[in-house]
C-alpha cells in the first residue's frame, strides 16, 4: 500500500517546496523504499508550457531538458519529460534527486482536473448530478493522485512505497482551496 507525505507552503510561493520534496524523497530512497512525486499547480494553464516561470515563483537553471519558451531570456524555460509533458521545473528535481522517470500526469493542474470534470459530465458520467467542486473536482484530484503514485517509476518496474506530493503556490490562494480540501479528504480513503 502506498504512502503519501504531502508537502505545503504557507503565505510564500517559491520557498523551496520543490527541493524539501526532493530531499526528503531521496532520504525516503536511501532507505530501500521506492519512491515517486507529484506536483499540484493550482493554475488554471493546462501545463507549463506557455507560461514564464516567473508568473509562478521560479528562478531557473538550465539543463539539457529545460526548454527557452522564446528567444527572450527573460521569459525562462520549462522541464520537458521523456513524455514531451512541459512541466514546472520541480518534476526535473524529482526526476534528478530520485533517479526516476516521470509522465505529465505526475504534473496535476487546475486546467487539467477541470477539462477532465467538464468532459466526464459532457460525457454523462455524473448521471445528470449538478457538478461541484465538493465533491467532483476534489474527488477527481485525489482519484488523479492514487492512480499516478502507482505507476512504477524506476528500473524496478515495481509500484512505488511512497508518494511525495508538493502543493505549490500558497495556502491562500483561492485557486489551492480545492487541492487542500481534496488533500483533507485523502487522509479518509
Amino acid at each position: 500500500m502506498t504512502k503519501y507525505i504531502l508537502v505545503s507552503g504557507g503565505v510564500l510561493s517559491g520557498i523551496g517546496k520543490g527541493v524539501i520534496a526532493s530531499s526528503a524523497g531521496l532520504l525516503l530512497k536511501t532507505t530501500g523504499l521506492k519512491v515517486t512525486a507529484i506536483k499540484i499547480d493550482p493554475y488554471m494553464n493546462i501545463d507549463a508550457g506557455t507560461m514564464a516561470p516567473t508568473e509562478h515563483g521560479k528562478s531557473t537553471t538550465f539543463c539539457h531538458r529545460t526548454r527557452r519558451l522564446s528567444s527572450d531570456k527573460n521569459l525562462g524555460e520549462v522541464y520537458v519529460l521523456n513524455d514531451g509533458g512541459e512541466v514546472d521545473l520541480d518534476l526535473g528535481n524529482y526526476e534528478r534527486y530520485l533517479n526516476v522517470t516521470l509522465s505529465r500526469d505526475n504534473n496535476i493542474t487546475t486546467g487539467k482536473v477541470y477539462s477532465q470534470v467538464i468532459e466526464k459530465e459532457r460525457k454523462g458520467d455524473y448521471l445528470g448530478k449538478t457538478v461541484q467542486i465538493v465533491p467532483h473536482v476534489t474527488n477527481a484530484i485525489q482519484d488523479w493522485i492514487e492512480r499516478v503514485s502507482k505507476i512504477p517509476v524506476d528500473e524496478t518496474g515495481e509500484e512505488p512505497d511512497v508518494c511525495i506530493v508538493e502543493l505549490g503556490g500558497t495556502v491562500g490562494d483561492i485557486e489551492s482551496a480545492p487541492f487542500i480540501e481534496a488533500m483533507r479528504q485523502f487522509q479518509f480513503r
